[in-house]
């Protein structure tokens, strides 16, 4: 019975992994960093994982040795011991050191994924039931219920607000998750190569929470600047605005909106 129970966990386990594997399946762990923090993690993940996983090998492998090698036998007691001084000084030294290189590597992580280094340009999001809000004060312009459009190799600083109830930004191939609340601001940064990523509300934000869904489009730096004069054009933002004058930017809510959701 228990061998029929090992077999078809294993199994479960291997299908879930499988199922996981899939490209289109946003909540795929495994899917390929696309960002310089997301690779952080990653690379964090597999440190920590070739750190700790020694330890339960080898604390397996001597359950094992000990259960099979002194067990009783027909006319044997089992072996009665207890006691290793050198023994017991080395397993909790060795965790401890590593403990402690894991938590210098991971502070070191979560420092530099907190602290946004020079932002090249940021974008102010705001999350409402159920859609999200972009908003480029550099160049006054505000979309909403579109994909998030940004260049690529540059450190784009998402600002994150929330006019109602708690959501969460969260995209896993750029390895953010960032809570957005009502009456505070939230960072999150990244910096990403070119392509579209899929995201989705993190947070149970209501009944159609499933629906609130994330699309990041990473593109060249020409391609930006083409997209961000046609979005200008199609909302009628005043060519001050535009790039070539960006330090004269203006309050997001001077702009319109590229969808009647407000």
């Amino acid at each position: 019975m228990k061998q029929r129970l090992f077999i078809l966990s294993t199994a479960l386990l291997a299908a879930l992994a499988c199922a996981g594997a899939h490209p289109g399946d946003i909540t795929n762990w495994l899917q390929a960093p696309a960002s310089t923090t997301a690779v952080e993690v990653r690379h964090s993940f597999f440190l920590t994982l070739i750190l700790i996983a020694p330890f339960l090998l080898a604390a397996e492998g001597l359950l094992l040795f000990v259960i099979f090698r002194f067990r009783a036998k027909p006319g044997r007691e089992p072996a009665k011991f207890h006691e290793n001084t050198r023994l017991e000084i080395a397993w909790t030294v060795a965790p401890a050191l590593v403990l402690i290189v894991i938590a210098v590597s991971t502070y070191k992580l979560i420092e530099s994924i907190n602290y946004s280094p020079a932002s090249d340009i940021q974008v102010e999001v705001t999350g409402q039931r159920f859609f999200w809000k972009y908003t480029y004060p550099e160049y006054g312009l505000t979309i909403s219920d579109e994909p998030l459009v940004v260049p690529e190799n540059k450190v784009v600083t998402l600002l994150g607000t929330s006019v109602d109830v708690i959501h969460s930004w969260w995209v896993p191939a750029l390895g953010i998750k960032k809570d957005v609340l009502p009456g505070r601001i939230t960072e999150a940064w990244f910096k990403a190569r070119r392509g579209t990523y899929k995201g989705q509300c993190a947070e149970l934000c209501g009944p159609l929470h499933a629906e609130m869904l994330i699309d990041v489009k990473v593109v060249s730096e020409d391609e930006f600047k083409s997209w961000i004069r046609s979005k200008q054009a199609e909302l009628a933002v005043p060519s001050a605005a535009a790039p070539a004058d960006s330090s004269a930017a203006k309050p997001a809510d001077s702009t319109g909106t590229a969808t009647g959701r407000q």
